[in-house]
């Protein structure tokens, strides 16, 4: 009976995930906001252009080039960026079973594998694998969860090739974002140094690792190095952190919320104290007839109510409720499997558990459905299955473990319909309409789809074939749509891209290589702690392209004038 329901339990998933996928399909990001930069890069490489040297870009060079591979393969589209997304999150889902399997079994793995799909794979708000900016790290997170599955490897041939795969995969994800592949090899070293049963093994395999890394890091930036130049990649990539422009460190610590530490430390022990109190419930429910339940049930449960009473009293009941947890539970089991006997199944959770709470490093406090918190959240997921694994297994009594397994089974199984079943009802709830000629994988409400299609039409006609188009300070799908490239290396100016340090450098591309067009989009960039392009920042390229372009305001056909067009667009003199 249990292969049948298993493979009835597939395909109900396999159902699930492709009626989300088109429920969900074009909502996944927003339209102007980073989505055309997924494509203007690797479209660039697609085309022969060298990273750094030709585009700046400030992260790995590996994610632009594995979707310029598709962009080759598939046409130079959004449905290629899709279907690179896709190839990942199938990757990452694979690995991230992997190591559910190590830390808690074949069925628990299963289930939480299908949980990510709902909760991670297409969390919206360009948090999702598929598209938006989250994809950057999905990759990173894919190659991390790699290096952790090879560290922690019940030994079966070489301890060696384990450890030297695993170094790799760390630097792979170091060549998709930098950050990512430091905190990778440290787990990947930790989890080499706990597998093997003799400390001595474990502090080669851990030596192996960060050796691999090194090496092949390093051969990964040199290339670049020589290819496009130290400047190129360095100063202005910033691949290894340096001089980060004031208004790029301001988003990173507003976007993280630690200047709400208070409140996010409420929150964060609310989330905990509500999944604590729920898997304390199913243990009390599913307790075996005739066992008595242990004293640390009752207990369990009146700390959970309390500090759950406190802290929403104290503020701490935000809409965060579902992830805020994560950085607590991965700092639990990190704890947990450092705690255990060596072997494989203590290194897995003790390196997931340390990844998940030091990449949470993003977003610490209110974790909620956006851009960066889901590729953490995959080593959060495998610190909770690991702990519900923990307190299943130290029961002694076979029967009370088999119910406990039973009823946490039950949980997840009912938490993976209802991640499906709401994720499902809030992409239906989205208000918007496909854009045409992205094949229905970008979409925007109704009068603003109908604003970047004309406009697209627009800068498409009074364009010749080889000439340029500038949005800023972004907005790359007008590129895509008018089929016109940006002409300079700097293609993206938002606030820390275009900053007083190379705005003149910007300038100079702009007079070396005017663009036919240029588009204004009137976004307001307060994350970055500035107002509009043009008027807070960026005022020397404004007047230089009002000197030489017909700058004049974009409305589309049937719209109602507005004080502040929504684009302006200036025709080259």
């Amino acid at each position: 009976m249990r292969r049948p329901r298993a493979g009835i339990a597939v395909l109900a998933v396999a159902v699930a995930t492709a009626a989300l996928f088109v429920v969900s399909k074009g909502k996944w990001s927003d339209a102007l906001i980073d989505s055309g930069r997924e494509w203007i890069v690797p479209d660039a490489l697609a085309r022969g252009e060298l990273l750094y040297r030709d585009v700046v870009y400030w992260f790995g060079p590996f994610t632009p080039y594995f979707q310029a591979a598709f962009l080759k393969a598939f046409g130079s589209g959004f449905p290629a960026i899709v279907a690179a997304g896709a190839v990942s999150a199938l990757a990452a889902l694979a690995l991230l079973h992997v190591l559910l399997h190590r830390v808690a079994g074949r069925r628990a793995a299963a289930l939480w594998t299908a949980l990510a799909i709902p909760a991670l794979v297409f969390m919206p708000n360009a948090g999702g694998a598929l598209l938006g900016m989250g994809y950057r790290i999905w990759q990173a997170a894919l190659f991390a969860l790699g290096a952790v599955a090879l560290a922690s490897r019940p030994p079966k041939r070489s301890l060696a090739g384990a450890a030297i795969g695993a170094g790799a995969c760390a630097a792979l994800s170091g060549l998709c974002r930098t950050e990512w592949g430091l905190a990778a090899v440290a787990a990947a070293a930790l989890a080499a140094f706990l597998r093997p049963r003799r400390r001595s093994f474990g502090v080669r395999a851990a030596a192996l690792v960060l050796a691999a890394h090194a090496a092949v890091f390093a051969v990964g930036i040199a290339v670049f190095l020589r290819a496009a130049g130290p400047d190129a990649v360095l100063v202005d990539g910033h691949l290894l952190f340096g001089r980060l422009p004031p208004e790029t460190r301001h988003f990173l610590i507003a976007f993280s919320g630690v200047q709400d530490w208070r409140p996010g430390l409420l929150e964060m022990m609310y989330s905990a104290a509500a999944w604590a109190g729920l898997a304390v419930v199913v243990a009390w429910v599913s307790w075996p007839r005739g066992s008595p339940k242990p004293r640390g049930l009752a207990v369990g449960l009146g700390v959970s109510v309390g500090v759950l009473a406190l802290a929403a009293l104290a503020g701490g009941a935000g809409s965060a409720v579902l992830f805020s947890a994560a950085p607590l539970v991965s700092l639990a089991a990190t704890v947990a499997g450092l705690r255990r006997k060596r072997g494989s199944p203590a290194a897995a959770l003790a390196a997931s558990g340390a990844l998940g709470f030091v990449l949470s490093y993003r977003r610490p406090f209110h974790i909620g459905d956006s851009a960066y918190v889901g590729p953490p959240l995959l080593f959060a997921f495998v610190a909770a299955a690991g702990l519900l694994h923990l307190a299943t297994a130290a029961r002694r009594r076979s029967s009370e473990r088999r119910a406990l397994e039973r009823g946490f089974g039950r949980l997840l199984a009912v938490l993976v319909i209802a991640a499906f079943a709401a994720r499902i009802a809030e992409y239906a709830a989205i208000e918007a309409v496909p854009i045409a000629g992205t094949a229905g994988m970008l979409s925007a409400r109704p009068e603003v789809a109908r604003e970047i299609e004309e406009l697209g039409v627009l800068l498409h006609a009074k364009t010749a074939e080889g000439e340029g188009v500038a949005v800023f300070p972004e907005g790359e799908v007008l590129n895509f749509l008018s089929g016109r490239p940006n002409p300079i290396r700097h293609q993206l100016y938002l606030p820390g891209y275009l900053s007083a340090d190379d705005e003149a450098q910007v300038l100079a591309e702009l007079r070396a290589r005017p663009p036919a067009a240029v588009v204004f989009w009137r976004r307001p960039v307060s994350e970055y702690d500035r107002a509009l392009f043009g008027e807070d920042y960026g005022r020397q390229i404004r007047s230089w392209i009002e000197e030489k372009y017909d700058v004049e305001p974009f409305r589309a056909s049937g719209a109602p004038a507005r004080a502040y067009p929504r684009f302006t667009v200036g025709w080259r003199r």
